[in-house]
């Protein structure tokens, strides 16, 4: 089409000859035809048009026997997923669930200043950390809830993520006296910090159990939302202590 006339007579579809697409239209074609058949079911089925919230089936129907719906999917990982499979991707979650958080943690809180450092203790860090102890089982629990076989082995995995973290930071904060039983804080961290981490790991668990049975019993998308409530009582948990640790620290010494 001139480059000076822009009437629709020079359009390049209405020329002699007829239109003809550009090669490199061909060649993203194709590409997008190849990146279609690599990809993941499990990646994309939140993206299948039966899961589109503005389909009703008041206007739109059932959907058909074979359409791929999240239901389907689900129902088919389901009964694709052994038990014993499952239990081992457990077993490896809740070993890596401590080790994980402690790794944000610090990658975090690399620079705060000096100032900031009791605002981090008590409102920053809880968060990051309660976060990070379920990073593992809330991914499951939203993108692959199959693997998991009932509520007790998200227990499983958030608890023995929270007392892996809670021996990493005894590790860490204790370094020689970390089996020292004359020592006071030794005895402390390895008790009521143990549980802490501990209790906020169930509450966040049962945040974590409640979409999981939602999403299975009625073969829906997982909504996350509903552990909210949860999560940040676990983070209010942890972050009132750190406020009470920093407090006890100011008027009796160092704690």
């Amino acid at each position: 089409m001139s480059e000076s006339d822009h009437s629709i007579e020079n359009e390049p579809h209405l020329q002699s000859g007829g239109w003809k697409r550009d090669p490199s239209e061909a060649k993203a074609a194709a590409r997008i035809d190849e990146a279609t058949r690599r990809e993941n079911i499990d990646d994309v089925i939140d993206q299948s048009v039966w899961s589109e919230p503005a389909v009703s089936q008041d206007v739109s129907g059932l959907p058909p026997e074979n359409a791929m719906t999240y239901a389907y999917w689900l129902t088919w990982r389901i009964s694709q997923t052994s038990h014993l499979k499952s239990w081992s991707l457990v077993i490896g979650w809740a070993f890596l669930a401590g080790p994980l958080a402690i790794l944000g943690v610090l990658i975090g809180s690399i620079y705060v200043p000096a100032t900031l450092l009791p605002i981090h203790t008590v409102l920053i860090g809880p968060i990051a950390e309660e976060l990070m102890k379920i990073a593992i089982p809330l991914w499951v629990v939203e993108r692959r809830p199959y693997l998991f076989k009932s509520r007790f082995q998200i227990f499983a995995c958030a608890i023995a993520g929270g007392l892996v973290f809670a021996a990493v930071e005894n590790a860490m904060y204790l370094n020689v006296d970390l089996f020292n039983w004359d020592n006071v804080l030794t005895r402390w961290r390895w008790t009521v910090c143990v549980a802490l981490h501990s209790l906020c790991c169930v509450v966040s668990a049962l945040g974590l159990s409640r979409i999981w049975k939602t999403t299975i019993d009625e073969k829906t998308m997982p909504a996350i939302q509903a552990g909210v409530p949860y999560f940040v009582t676990a983070m209010f948990i942890h972050g009132s202590y750190n406020a009470f640790a920093i407090a006890f620290e100011w008027v009796y010494g160092p704690f």
